[in-house]
């Protein structure tokens, strides 16, 4: 198994960080790096929550199941995902600092079949799309405007 945290300071506060962060139909496609959709099936958005999420594989789109696990504005969002051949598992937490928000992603996550044999591998890559992913969250967070 596959288990780090991925930390980013966000000058925004916590409920503003939460909103776009939660909303996975609006803005997931547009910090996440993989995937161009997603889909609420089931749900107010809280936990129990479904989606499906779209991701474009090569030339393919992939469609890929994703439950809210934990939800409580603006503190923490979780859920578990699948990820092609990777079952996962990740919680958001927001802490207010100063006037901007530490975000930690910390995640889980399971390789199936070839993918088990290069877990390094994986864990590497992970870890990196992960650290751009909360980098891209980060810029269109502080690209909207700040409000009160």
């Amino acid at each position: 198994m596959i288990s780090f945290d991925c930390t980013v300071r966000i000058n925004r506060p916590p409920d503003q960080v939460f909103a776009v962060l939660a909303d996975f139909e609006t803005y997931l496609a547009r910090w996440a790096r993989g995937p161009i959709a997603a889909v609420r099936i089931e749900g107010d958005g809280g936990v129990g929550s479904r989606y499906t999420i779209t991701a474009r594989v090569g030339p393919a789109k992939v469609r890929a199941p994703y439950e809210v696990t934990s939800y409580k504005p603006p503190e923490r969002l979780g859920g578990n995902g699948i990820a092609g051949p990777v079952r996962f598992h990740e919680d958001y937490t927001l802490v207010q600092e100063h006037a901007g928000t530490v975000l930690t992603q910390s995640i889980q996550a399971t390789p199936r079949g070839p993918l088990g044999l290069v877990e390094g591998v994986v864990t590497a890559q992970l870890r990196s799309l992960i650290r751009s992913d909360l980098e891209r969250l980060k810029r269109l967070v502080e690209a909207r405007p700040l409000q009160s």
